[in-house]
């Protein structure tokens, strides 16, 4: 009896100190992959927005030309299908993304 009081684990204590172990650093790396997810997400809305706010920008000034430089029916009809394409273009990229 006084060897096995001479050991500083017995089986049982080395397998629950083992378990708990690997538990918590599952847990650490859980957390760690989580957070970079949710930065990583926070960057793609951001960047988003940033894009969405460029493509406003140039419609405005597309907007002031043809106010500022009278149109044909026809070159503004021709002009308003290049723009749904490129638009429809750029809609198709960001559903890939997703």
């Amino acid at each position: 009896m006084t060897a096995n009081n001479n050991k500083l684990f017995s089986k049982a204590n080395l397998f629950q100190f083992l378990f708990a172990f690997f538990v918590t650093a599952f847990g650490i790396i859980t957390a760690y992959h989580t957070a970079i997810f949710g930065i990583k997400l926070d960057l793609a809305k951001k960047a988003e927005s940033e894009i969405v706010n460029q493509l406003d920008k140039k419609l405005s000034k597309i907007e002031i030309l043809l106010n500022e430089k009278l149109l044909t029916k026809d070159e503004f009809y021709q002009f308003k299908d290049q723009m749904d394409k490129r638009l429809t273009r750029i809609e198709y990229k960001f559903k890939i993304k997703k």
